[in-house]
């Protein structure tokens, strides 16, 4: 009996002492032991708890390292929701923030609490007695995920506080810029593909299911935000701050409270300096009114509170070499250059390369090999080359000659409406993309046909037509003996294979890549003549009579279907059980918001472009890919770039996702009605 008391209290002394040098060193950058006498008290408590069970704490230290493996992320709904800020670009915006706060507010100057924006995943941890008992994504600001097992594997994060009341606490958790060296070079030697930036790297560690991987990517966090600290007896989030931090929740020290808008630009302008040498990426910087009894004077819009504002850094620029320039071809024979690049860390991305656009772009630029260029990301997202450094360019550089035969199959290539094309229907390069495109999410989506393999199967001769998908289970042998290729992969390509066969009509319209038909046309083309036979037999004036479908999309769709050898690839899918006729009709949307309005997506979203327009577009809104006065609304992800400032100047509607989602769930609620 006693060796059992015994016990108990050792793993209670062992408790509080991790728990008091894990703050030490995460929280108080002071540390009071070696790493090696961290790592001894820890197996010791391990070794303890393995042999009793019955002693072992969910909030024990021990959790840091990761538990078991979860089916999957329960939902959290939010006490409070969890509002984006509003973003500004430049400091005019900041002035027109100031001028709002101070009209609201009646004060000659304002009090500013100026933070840094941290690059990472938004969270919120509820304590209960003391004790983390919740920790929970964004989501969509009203519901989001309950990832409490991999939350506790950050160290710096308290198992436990003084503070006995219900608390929330929000922040950001992120990934260190050494964390994502480490992990891609680690993934570098096991093959896997690297981690674009540290935003994404922290999110999907924090989504794992198996909380000992997140454990293993050294993630961090900053607290920047307590909800209910009115009703903690606080007046002023700089407070606050302190509050939490002196409970042990690490807060930013790159904070600086102002006083007027002259100070916060300041601010700004010394962070555009400083942001390089910080260990983690930010993409801007938080402005908030520090007196929180001002908020409901401020006031909220929909979607973000008027008393904070978000300023995004400009996008970043960086000088690289051109070291060669490549041709590619596209299913559709459009030609479009790209830029090989000396590798260039650019918005946290490693970059290589660089799109062209075409050869009107490179003259007018007059971007040659061995050219010093500058490039930044437009929107954050996409790189772009801005220009030549012509002051870098050598002497003895000469004019890029845009080639004037197709690099893959040789035939002349053709300049059409200043894009130029490889007219060659046989050319090798049109061929794979067009099987690519077949396989790919944009047709029939079939599983495990990704573009390395459908590129080795058109090599091989394995697959040369459309068609040929459906015949691959004859050349089982065949494809067993490429790299890769095992029992059980074919098997499973197979089913994916043959479940292709069911798909809607509008996945194989789409599949074929007729020119000028994408999947939203292929959806109305599908609703409309509901067998492939019909559309086949369609005329003209009958096709370009439909919505979104004009004479020369429908005169593109008349001559594929009048061409011999596409007769021929439909003639081979019917024989091999395709289907072809319409199976879920597209239902007319109802009356709602969305109906008949024209919208344009522009950012990162939570979801994939392509899912959201469908959402919008199945409850009658109308897709386009450019800003104009005809647009009735922008919906914006992070770093959303040129169209939202576009739209802000011609005073066009702009939603982000958590205002315009009780919207699209209303709509939906009645289309379903």
């Amino acid at each position: 009996m006693e060796s059992v008391d015994q016990e108990k209290a050792r793993v209670k002394e062992l408790t509080d002492l991790l728990n008091k040098y894990s703050h030490q060193y995460y929280v108080e950058d002071n540390p009071t032991v070696s790493d090696f006498e961290y790592d001894q008290l820890m197996e010791e408590l391990q070794l303890l708890e393995k042999k009793r069970p019955d002693l072992k704490d969910k909030l024990s230290p021990t959790s840091r390292v990761g538990g078991g493996v979860i089916s999957s992320f329960p939902k959290v709904i939010h006490k409070k929701y969890m509002l984006s800020i509003a973003d500004v670009f430049n400091e005019d915006e900041l002035y027109d923030f100031d001028s709002t706060i101070r009209k609201a507010t009646g004060l000659e100057k304002v009090e500013y609490m100026c933070e840094v924006k941290i690059d990472g995943l938004a969270c919120s941890i509820l304590y209960h007695n003391g004790d983390l008992d919740i920790a929970s994504t964004r989501g969509d600001g009203s519901v989001g995920e309950d990832v409490t097992n991999n939350v506790l594997t950050i160290p710096s994060i308290p198992l436990h506080i003084s503070d006995q009341r219900d608390l929330e606490v929000r922040g950001e958790v992120y990934m260190p810029k050494a964390s994502l060296k480490e992990l891609n070079e680690e993934r570098t030697k096991t093959g896997e593909p690297l981690f674009a930036n540290a935003r994404n790297a922290a999110a999907g560690s924090l989504r794992q299911l198996d909380s000992k991987i997140t454990a293993k990517r050294h993630l961090e966090a900053w607290w920047y935000y307590v909800p209910d600290a009115l009703a903690l007896g606080f007046t002023k989030h700089s407070e606050a701050l302190n509050y939490i931090h002196s409970l042990g929740f690490r807060t930013n020290p790159e904070r600086r409270l102002v006083y007027g808008i002259e100070e916060v630009i300041k601010y700004m302008h010394e962070y555009h300096e400083k942001r390089p040498s910080l260990d983690y990426d930010i993409d801007g910087l938080v402005i908030k009114v520090n007196d929180m009894t001002l908020y409901e004077k401020i006031g909220y819009t929909m979607k973000t509170p008027k008393w904070e504002i978000a300023y995004k850094f400009p996008p970043e620029e960086q000088i690289t070499k051109v070291t060669d320039i490549q041709i590619s071809v596209g299913r559709t024979g459009r030609v479009a250059p790209t830029a090989v690049l000396e590798p260039v860390r650019v918005a946290g991305s490693l970059i290589s390369r660089a799109t062209l656009n075409n050869e009107d772009f490179i003259k007018d630029k007059d971007i040659r090999i061995g050219d010093y260029v500058s490039l930044h990301k437009a929107g954050d997202v996409i790189p772009e080359v801005q220009g030549v450094v012509l002051s870098r360019r050598a002497s003895t550089s000469i004019p890029y000659v845009f080639p004037d035969t197709c690099p893959y199959c040789h035939e002349k290539l053709s300049r059409i409406q200043g894009q130029t094309f490889c007219t060659n229907n046989s050319c090798p390069s049109r061929k794979i993309n067009g099987l690519i495109f077949f396989c790919s999410d944009q047709g029939m989506d079939i599983d495990g046909l990704g573009e390395k393999l459908v590129e080795s199967l058109f090599n091989e001769g394995l697959v040369k037509e459309i068609p040929d998908f459906y015949s691959l289970k004859d050349h089982q042998e065949d494809l067993m003996m490429m790299d890769g290729i095992g029992e059980k992969t074919c098997k499973s390509l197979f089913a994916a294979i043959e479940k292709s066969k069911s798909n809607d009509l509008y996945m194989l319209i789409c599949g074929l890549a007729i020119p000028l038909v994408g999947k939203k046309t292929a959806i109305v083309l599908a609703n409309h003549f509901q067998t492939l036979d019909r559309l086949m037999n369609s005329s003209v004036e009958e096709l370009s009579s439909l919505q979104d479908v004009g004479e020369t999309t429908a005169e593109k769709i008349r001559n594929y279907f009048a061409a011999p050898e596409h007769l021929e690839i439909i003639e081979r899918l019917r024989q091999s059980g395709l289907n072809f006729a319409l199976l879920n009709p597209l239902k007319e949307a109802k009356d709602n918001y969305f109906k008949g309005k024209k919208f344009v997506l522009t950012g990162a979203l939570s979801v994939s472009r392509e899912e959201m327009t469908k959402r919008l577009e199945l409850l009658g809104g109308v897709s386009s890919s450019s800003v104009s006065k005809a647009t009735d609304f922008v919906l914006v992800g992070t770093d959303p770039g040129s169209k939202y400032t576009k739209a802000t100047k011609l005073g066009i509607q702009v939603y982000d996702e958590d205002s315009i989602m009780p919207l699209i769930l209303e709509a939906e609620k009645k289309q379903a009605e």
